[in-house]
């Protein structure tokens, strides 16, 4: 297969010979997955990059990026696109102690782009700020262990930006970021040291589509075939520090992705064994290589953490302000209406994998949640073969109209009642005769108590074709919203649970 070989080539997996037998198998079944696009789709992601890019010039009015260029694959490609959107890119080399070769190709990068240049060396300024560090802690200055070359080379790192971020400020411009997909997952970036404020390739693989836009946006061959390293003297080239070419971490990062969208409650543990990996040693060395790292890192991709407050709304209501009033038409997404993620996504998509299995569709009855367990679950790949459809009923007039709740039990019991929601799921399969599950909901999300039932008093009701309603009262805590997806959480594990 073509593609296979350009993916091998790009990555420069084919000199480090063949892939494992479970790396290959999922290698391939990842391609027809799409999750490493064909030639043709990569033009494709190229040209809307650069697109948005460009739109973001026009809306934000910002038309200057600076950005180090180190020699490296990612922040030449982050440059030849940020200059095919028509922006002013000004490419800084800034060598710390650091191989003259990686700095030579930074030089070159940005005369083969069309770049301005500008050059400073910051190695005194780097030699005085761990001079003076050390008068706090001594070994800094000239210990070789790994944390304390890992102290040194954030201190690079944080250098060179607190210079770049000096110069976007001289030109009115912004940094851009020069992160991409892999390295993300990895943590193998500084925080405050290596993010700015636009990241053009942050969701692109650094073993496929990176080299590959390099190639494409006319990035020198020298410098996308060279060997990624940090440049921050904390060990040998990318791949020995993370134990794994960057093709093998993408391959687990996507499989890992996989298993745990069939079961959310895979632990780390289980995860060898779900991938199916154990008889496979370099499968498994990886494997443990992602895990570990990525269970090092994680607070980086949460950055800066915000805890759950009291008043978190506030924040909320600033974004929405932001959102609204002052940001750039390109940056709002409306798609988080309608996308889910986290543990509610992953459920929604096994409940979609279990009801397509056992040749089962579901119908939603819902009013506190408005429609959005039905949505988590139309979200889903090959949803139409699992979700038959969704009554809204907010309104107690909706129930008795739309799924025959009787009048009298709303008026005696309210709305919020174990038998409301068990005739609303009742309802719902009679009306949906082409469903053999229903799922009804009916509570109250708040901010206040309602007809004298209390704040996150939820009744969650199922039902299979010929069977009666199991009915399950619910007790949830926080803001409204928090009180829905908790809502919505319960709901889709209590349809598993119907199901087995």
């Amino acid at each position: 297969m073509q593609h296979l070989d350009d993916i091998f080539e790009l990555s420069r997996q084919t000199p480090r010979g063949a892939l494992s037998p479970w790396f290959d198998a999922r290698l391939r079944a990842q391609v027809e997955a799409g999750h490493f696009p064909s030639t043709e789709r990569m033009q494709a992601i190229g040209q809307r990059l650069v697109q948005q890019l460009a739109d973001y010039r026009e809306q934000a009015g910002v038309s200057t990026a600076v950005l180090g260029m180190s020699g490296g694959v990612d922040s030449a490609v982050t440059a030849a696109l940020l200059k095919a959107a028509g922006w002013r890119v000004v490419g800084y080399t800034l060598p710390i102690e650091q191989d003259p070769v990686e700095t030579e190709r930074g030089v070159e990068a940005c005369e083969a782009l069309g770049l301005e240049h500008l050059h400073i060396d910051l190695s005194d300024q780097y030699r005085s700020m761990v001079d003076g560090l050390g008068a706090l802690h001594e070994d800094l200055r000239g210990g070789d262990t790994a944390p304390l070359r890992t102290r040194r080379g954030n201190i690079r790192a944080r250098l060179r930006m607190i210079t770049l971020y000096d110069q976007a400020h001289r030109w009115g411009g912004l940094v851009a970021s020069t992160d991409n997909f892999s390295e993300l997952g990895a943590g193998f970036w500084t925080l405050h040291g290596d993010v700015g404020d636009l990241a053009p390739v942050q969701s692109l693989l650094k073993s496929w589509e990176i080299p590959w836009m390099a190639r494409a946006y006319g990035v020198p061959e020298r410098t996308w075939r060279a060997s990624p390293t940090d440049g921050l003297g904390i060990g040998e080239g990318d791949e020995a520090q993370i134990g794994a070419t960057y093709l093998e971490w993408d391959i687990v990062i996507f499989a890992v992705l996989d298993a745990l969208q069939r079961d959310p409650n895979l632990s780390i543990d289980d995860i060898p064994e779900a991938l199916q990996a154990t008889d496979d040693p370099a499968a498994m060395r990886a494997i443990e290589t992602v895990l570990h790292r990525m269970r090092g890192t994680w607070f980086k991709r949460l950055n800066p953490i915000v805890l759950d407050h009291p008043k978190a709304e506030r924040i909320v209501m600033l974004d929405l302000i932001d959102d609204r009033l002052f940001r750039p038409a390109v940056l709002r997404d409306d798609r988080a209406l309608t996308a889910f993620s986290g543990e509610i996504g992953m459920l929604g998509q096994r409940l979609a994998n279990r009801l397509k299995a056992r040749e089962v569709r579901v119908v939603t009855a819902e009013s506190c949640t408005a429609g959005l367990l039905g949505a988590c679950i139309a979200s889903t790949p090959g949803s139409s073969s699992a979700l038959e459809g969704s009554f809204v009923t907010y309104c107690p007039s909706m129930k008795i109209d739309g799924l025959g709740v009787p009048d009298a039990l709303i008026r005696e019991k309210t709305v919020y009642d174990a038998e409301v929601a068990g005739a609303m799921a009742r309802g719902a399969l009679e009306r949906a005769p082409g469903a053999g599950l229903s799922i009804a909901i009916t509570g109250v999300a708040g901010p206040t108590p309602d007809q004298g039932k209390p704040v996150g008093l939820v009744y969650i009701a199922t039902q299979r074709s010929g069977a009666e309603p199991e009915v399950t009262e619910c007790h949830f805590d926080g803001q409204p919203q928090e009180i829905v997806a908790a809502t919505v959480r319960k709901a889709l594990e209590l349809a598993l649970d119907a199901l087995d």
